[in-house]
């Protein structure tokens, strides 16, 4: 087909779809599964909404997988519910069946459903994790932190080396990166410009010989309770945000308290999951893409960050108890999928 149809609305191309699917003979879609749908397909169209530029004829795979990975188990994305890695999988088939449908219209050329934007087969998958040679690798591949940075290093990789090490060293998922603000970073060398209510970087207090600089704590906040928590940064994290302030406070953005602290390079809004995805499966492919096919790697992203620094807590021998509230999960049953992976370390 060489030129498109005029395409409908997003309602009016899941409307045409559910008529269809009402009617058939076989196998026909009952009001209540229709209703369900609905509410699936609404949630996509919110989510292309909230990126200007995108719509649903426009939608490419990694649209798609950004949206099915930013419905993770333990994130959430504009007020959904925390689904299920078999709920995930259902989004995908419905979605996939409602741009077939279109694309038998002549509304789009190619379905973005496809198997680039596929969510992982198994629950196995989900838990991907690195083993310790790879996992050292990608620590050692993000350039330790300059502060303040090179007058020549481009600010955009200072925010990355910072978000790197937020997602190896204390494992925070996507919607806690992309939800951060100014005001959630804790430190004695930050403080309120007096009259502003901006954040700048000051000297730092002066401390005792030989001790341990300061950490950076972070505030974050969640859906659930075990989400609300204030986490203490290991020294490379601590050193890498710390830099990125220094630089974010020269550069023409809002510095206010309520500010994303992660800012993107166009308008400089938040970042979103996709573009956090891509931050994160570039690093790995760039530090472990020969040492493996591509498609091992293709969806590595930040929730296998998260699970492998999590299972490397593991093998430190840390208590579920202190892993836990680290992690902004609630119950340990949230760590068995993750424990076969384990290999303790030996003293």
């Amino acid at each position: 087909m060489s030129d498109l149809q005029v395409p409908p609305t997003s309602e009016a191309v899941f409307k045409a779809w559910s008529l269809k699917r009402a009617s058939e003979r076989k196998g026909a879609l009952s009001p209540r599964s229709l209703a369900s749908y609905h509410s699936l397909w609404a949630g996509w169209t919110e989510y292309l909404l909230a990126h200007p530029g995108l719509d649903w004829q426009q939608a490419r795979s990694d649209d798609v997988r950004a949206y099915l990975e930013s419905l993770s188990p333990r994130a959430q994305l504009r007020g959904l519910l925390h689904v299920s890695t078999v709920t995930q999988r259902r989004y995908f088939r419905v979605l996939k069946k409602i741009y077939d449908f279109a694309l038998g219209q002549g509304w789009v050329k190619a379905n973005p459903v496809d198997l680039k934007a596929s969510v992982s087969p198994t629950e196995q998958m989900d838990s991907l994790v690195f083993h310790a040679l790879d996992w050292d690798a990608l620590l050692q591949a993000v350039a330790p932190p300059q502060d303040p940075p090179p007058p020549d290093q481009p600010w955009l990789e200072v925010r990355d080396q910072a978000i790197l090490q937020l997602m190896m060293q204390a494992s925070l998922t996507v919607a806690e990166l992309a939800g951060l603000d100014l005001g959630d970073v804790l430190h004695p060398r930050l403080a309120w410009a007096k009259g502003m209510e901006e954040l700048w970087p000051t000297q730092a207090p002066e401390q005792e010989a030989g001790a341990a600089p300061p950490a950076v704590s972070l505030e974050l906040s969640g859906a659930r309770a075990a989400q609300k928590r204030r986490i203490v940064l290991e020294p490379q994290a601590s050193s890498a945000v710390l830099a990125w302030l220094t630089l974010r406070a020269t550069l023409p953005l809002p510095q206010g308290a309520d500010s994303p602290l992660f800012v993107s390079r166009k308008k400089a809004g938040r970042l979103t999951p996709r573009a956090l995805f891509h931050l994160a499966n570039r690093h790995v492919n760039a530090t472990l893409g020969p040492r493996y096919p591509d498609t091992v790697l293709a969806h590595a992203g930040p929730m296998t960050l998260r699970n492998s620094c999590i299972v490397r807590w593991l093998d430190a021998g840390l208590p579920d108890e202190e892993i836990l509230p680290r992690a902004g999960l609630r119950e340990t049953q949230a760590l068995l999928r993750l424990r076969k992976h384990v290999h303790a370390e030996k003293n």
